[in-house]
């Protein structure tokens, strides 16, 4: 079930900033929304792009009419207004390719730029949220050939306009996106706007300090987000591969802390991809789009073996094609942290044997907030008591249930033995000011893969932790 909640509008600060911009954008040309040799390198499926065309616009797990001729109307929920507004789904019409494809996409640019990309329109609804005018300059820029092909000089003219907007519009408040994908979304896009002849002033300079902010600041020294989301840290990886690449093609600088930032990414990564090339599902994020760390891993030209020991707060047994991997940490602050401490998943071959919930948010409010239950994962839950407790909802949380509290304290890990299939020692003190108790996990896999075998324990361990489970 799709939640009905419309998408928040942009803040008062983000109107004013793209109205500015656009007002100081050039009122002629044709340029494109980057140079040209940036095109689809977002990765999607052609099946998806085919229901578009069909009237079917995918959101996350569900599925819901994509609107027609004018998708632009009315208050759709905010998961489909967001998809909508980011233009993702350029990436569909593009895996299908076609001229019903290319009709499709130059047409709901058009209505797009009519209602939202003119100065009587300018600044309307979420369209010009600073997390969404990245994306969609990302894919404008990604598709430009598909949408300036065969259109109108007016489309055209306005598509530069607006294009450059974007620009000035990020430049002046990339800084006010949230860390993580949406900082390094912020970045991309103005590292192509930077690409442009005629880009706006200040928007290279401004490029630059986003990525170096980004690569100092947003991700930390052993290549992880404080986020701890698995395929949120694949979307950053691959970012900075496209902002690399755009800065190359134009000939200008690339900030040398983002190769290295990439250096920091690529075995952490590797550490949190199971045998059948998905990712950990775990703190919001699912198991990513088949081929994406492969296929950024190479362009990045990154080798490696995972990181041994812990990596990003979650811990790795492998053995020939099978993987677990354990929440090894306490979970993180923010609105999608999950009470998944202590669970893990198992996945032998291609196959997921045990999974993860993933974000859950695409089906509505409830199953994202159940999403972040311990009792949706694989690990021990006391009968309902989660080890980390969800508050009640508030409309300012920016999630189901907001940030975690009571999280545990203390959370251990103990190798025993070398190798990739040592054991693991687990244990953490979620419930040790409830109930006075202490979860400990034990968990092996065989040198061969085919059994993973563990042991779970209650234990009071302190004089305090007995006299409270008494």
């Amino acid at each position: 079930m799709i939640p009905t909640a419309p998408a928040p509008d942009a803040s008062a600060a983000d109107r004013r900033a793209a109205r500015r911009a656009l007002r100081c954008a050039p009122s002629r040309g044709d340029a494109p929304p980057v140079p040209p040799g940036l095109e689809a390198r977002s990765l999607t499926s052609p099946a998806r792009g085919r229901a578009l065309l069909q009237g079917r616009l995918r959101v996350g797990g569900a599925v819901m009419p994509a609107g027609g001729d004018d998708p632009w109307a009315g208050a759709p929920p905010a998961p489909v207004a967001e998809a909508l507004q980011g233009f993702v789904w350029l990436d569909d019409l593009a895996a299908q390719g076609g001229a019903a494809a290319r009709e499709v996409a130059q047409r709901w640019l058009a209505g797009w730029l009519d209602r939202f990309g003119t100065a009587r329109t300018v600044g309307r609804g979420p369209a010009w949220r600073t997390d969404l005018a990245a994306r969609r300059l990302i894919r404008w820029g990604h598709h430009g050939r598909m949408l300036a092909s065969g259109t109108g000089r007016r489309t055209a003219a306005a598509l530069s306009r607006c294009a450059h907007a974007h620009g000035a519009f990020l430049a002046a408040r990339w800084a006010a996106t949230p860390p993580g994908l949406a900082r390094a979304e912020a970045a991309t896009a103005l590292s192509y706007a930077a690409c442009t002849p005629d880009a706006a002033a200040g928007v290279a300079e401004a490029a630059r300090a986003a990525l170096e902010d980004l690569c100092e600041r947003g991700i930390d020294a052993a290549g992880g987000l404080p986020q701890r989301n698995p395929e949120e840290l694949l979307a950053v990886f691959m970012h900075l591969g496209w902002a690399g690449t755009a800065l190359a093609a134009a000939g200008q600088a690339i900030p040398p802390g983002l190769a290295a930032a990439q250096a920091r990414i690529a075995p952490t990564l590797r550490a949190l991809r199971h045998a059948d090339s998905g990712m950990a599902r775990f703190h919001g994020g699912g198991a990513g789009i088949d081929g994406a760390l492969d296929l950024a891993l190479a362009e990045a030209e990154i080798r490696g073996r995972p990181r041994p020991g812990g990596a990003m707060g979650f811990a790795r047994l492998t053995a020939r094609r099978t993987t677990v991997i354990v929440d090894a940490a306490p979970p993180p602050p923010g609105p999608l942290g999950q009470a998944s401490t202590l669970a893990f998943e198992l996945t032998s071959g291609r196959r997921p044997v045990i999974a993860g919930p993933g974000p859950g948010a695409a089906f509505g409010p409830h199953w994202a907030r159940a999403a972040r239950a311990t009792a949706m994962h694989a690990t021990l839950t006391l009968e309902g008591w989660s080890s980390s407790r969800l508050g009640p909802a508030r409309r300012d949380s920016g999630g189901p249930g907001g940030t975690l509290s009571d999280t545990p304290r203390q959370v251990t890990l103990t190798r025993e033995g070398e190798g990739p299939t040592a054991g693991l020692v687990l244990s953490h003190d979620g419930w040790a000011r409830s109930h006075g108790i202490v979860h400990v996990r034990q968990l092996t896999l065989s040198p061969d893969g085919r059994a993973l075998w563990g042991e779970d324990a209650l234990l009071a361990t302190t004089p305090a932790q007995r006299r409270r489970f008494e």
